[in-house]
């Protein structure tokens, strides 16, 4: 009779300096391979406050990426052990209890692992070779950082803050990887305009977990690193509520939360930040009380041109599951799809269907949704859909079930303390939120109706 193994996943990583080996049993990630820094890009995030301290925390943010699609996990169970060896400048600083704590504690709450770090001194000179003036003289706190992709809350967002006067006080930092929307000033070259390093999965056979949780921390510290190096204190996170919230109330069955975008998480990396850095950072999410539909409708008062909107970029498919044609789509039907059709819909803007495989949610097949002539209609395509359909529809249901009011009260108790704010305030925040999503997804639905295939998923 064959027993189910109920080990924890688990991998040993040593990050090291080129030529130099490894320790016996541990899997090497050897800078210049697995980690690739960019100098022309470093140049970016040269200023005046530039030490070791910056390259370190790039370092250690693409050692986490590497691990954390380095290791599968289990389908038993969703936690995993990392043990990571970092060499690092200043050795006695990254060994310092309050900034091991710090790193652990946020890691753990973001990705439902176990992490265990080593700290070694490091050979490489970095001071020396950001030793010349810097490109950027900054030091001015009344500026606001906020991370900037091909994203919709991302363009929105910017846009808002720019809207309120912020225009010459905002700066923006590259967290995607799309050529195309880099922000330009003048023609001129920019701060912070592409992510410094690269984590190359390649020699290791591919990506080994794709749900890489990790990104959270990696979006908020790089935008923690450019508010400490120009000198600011403020940093204006993208998301709306739904994105923010939503998959910490609605998990998935066998899934742990996630709080990538949440209040109680950014808390957390702002210890992380004043740990290594002794700055303070202060994550706030301008919209969290608003819906996308809400933001992508002030968005759209403010911005007459639609490439702005219709250009950004929502789906969470590889190119290779969502092209038609020559021409990369959205998909159209995964959680991050749905939501954007939801959010145009609820902001009363039409979007061209050819920015869809999915072009027709209406009909009642799933197949006869998609494009004429596209092959790869897969039943994990479906089981996609079909999950980020069932998590809009049960965010829909928290505002008016008994059943789920005890998790939205906790819910709103937990971020009374982290926004510094009354439970009652909060509750009523959170309810006004999922209030107006109920409305939304509502009136989506009866828009596609009955005999939609969405439909008949959620029957």
């Amino acid at each position: 009779m064959s027993t189910i193994s109920t080990e924890v996943p688990s991998i040993r990583v040593a990050v090291t300096e080129p030529g130099i080996k490894s320790p016996e049993g541990w899997h090497s990630a050897e800078i210049g391979k697995a980690i690739v820094f960019k100098t022309e890009d470093l140049d970016d995030y040269r200023t005046k406050n530039w030490d070791s301290r910056i390259y370190d925390a790039m370092l250690l943010i693409a050692a986490v990426e590497y691990c954390d699609k380095a290791l599968k996990r289990s389908g038993l169970r969703w936690g995993r052990r990392f043990d990571l060896i970092l060499p690092v400048h200043d050795l006695a600083h990254w060994q310092n209890q309050d900034v091991v704590t710090a790193i652990i504690g946020a890691l753990k709450f973001l990705t439902g692992d176990d992490w265990n770090f080593t700290f070694t001194a490091a050979s490489i000179d970095v001071d020396r070779d950001f030793s010349r003036q810097s490109l950027f003289e900054w030091g001015d706190p009344g500026r606001t950082v906020t991370p900037f992709s091909d994203g919709l809350d991302s363009r929105a967002v910017s846009a808002l803050l720019g809207a309120m006067g912020k225009a010459d006080r905002l700066i923006r930092v590259r967290v995607g990887s799309k050529a195309d929307d880099r922000p330009l000033r003048d023609r001129k070259k920019v701060p912070f305009l592409n992510i410094p390093f690269s984590v190359n999965m390649r020699k290791d056979g591919g990506i080994k977990e794709s749900s890489v949780r990790s990104r959270g921390f990696k979006f908020t510290l790089l935008s923690a690193l450019a508010a400490y190096l120009v000198g600011t204190h403020d940093v204006a996170m993208p998301e709306s509520g739904q994105g923010a919230l939503g998959p910490t109330l609605v998990p998935t069955s066998h899934g742990y939360e996630d709080y990538r975008n949440h209040p109680r998480f950014l808390s957390k990396m702002e210890d992380v930040v004043q740990a290594i850095f002794h700055h303070s950072i202060r994550f706030r999410l301008p919209q969290l009380w608003s819906t996308k539909g809400q933001t992508l409708a002030a968005f759209a008062e403010i911005e007459s041109n639609p490439n702005e909107w219709n250009q950004t970029r929502s789906c969470w498919q590889q190119s290779r599951n969502s092209s038609f044609d020559g021409r990369r789509r959205h998909c159209g039907i995964c959680a991050a799809c749905m939501l954007r059709r939801l959010s145009f819909h609820s902001a009363g803007i039409s979007e061209p269907k050819e920015n869809y495989i999915w072009e027709d949610l209406s009909a009642g097949a799933f197949a006869d949704g998609a494009v004429k002539g596209f092959t790869k209609v897969t039943r994990a395509m479906q089981r996609y859909g079909i999950a980020g359909a069932l998590h809009l529809d049960h965010l829909a249901e928290m505002r008016s079930s008994p059943l789920h009011e005890p998790r939205v009260r906790r819910s709103a108790w937990q971020l009374a303390h982290h926004l510094q704010m009354t439970t009652g305030e909060a509750e009523e925040r959170l309810f006004g939120l999922l209030e107006q999503h109920d409305r939304e997804w509502k009136a989506f639905m009866k828009d596609l109706g009955p005999k939609s295939f969405v439909a008949q998923w959620l029957a």
